[in-house]
């Protein structure tokens, strides 16, 4: 029999608070150690990462005639959620993504939010599945982070 996760949880705090002592200490180490709370940092993410992807388009929607987009906009929405809301994309939360964060970022982008929003579930998933993925997120979320002089 399986039981559900939240009474796991519970009779992990209770009974063996030590293993949940190490598990948190764990997360923590995976979490980066700051994050950004100013949405008007997004343009600068939003531009940093154009530059560094070679990205000419103005409008990040796919469609007939068009550059398919849709794997750099994946990127952007992976470093925007490290840079904002590191416990979604890692899946250790389950609420919405910090409010204004996809609406700044589409409006930018020239795409709706509700594309961003969409995308989101699929971009987290690819995080935790794909090394690839992951590795070139962290990359270019290093780039962007030094580049701009975020948590200095």
């Amino acid at each position: 029999m399986e039981y559900s996760s939240n009474l796991m949880v519970a009779v992990l705090r209770k009974e063996y608070p030590e293993i949940a002592d190490i598990i948190a200490e764990k997360i923590k180490e995976t979490l980066p150690d700051e994050r950004l709370t100013d949405l008007s940092n997004i343009e600068k993410i939003v531009s940093t990462f154009k530059k560094i992807k070679g990205i000419q388009v103005e409008s990040w929607t796919n469609g007939k005639g068009k550059t398919n987009i849709t794997y750099e906009r994946e990127l952007l929405i992976a470093v925007l959620l490290l840079f904002y809301d590191p416990e979604k994309i890692m899946q250790l939360v389950r609420r919405n993504t910090v409010p204004g964060v996809l609406k700044q970022a589409s409006g930018l982008i020239g795409t709706s939010q509700e594309v961003l929003s969409m995308s989101t579930p699929g971009v987290i998933v690819a995080f935790k599945a794909y090394e690839g993925f992951r590795e070139e997120v962290y990359r270019i979320y290093d780039l962007i982070r030094i580049e701009n002089n975020f948590f200095e």
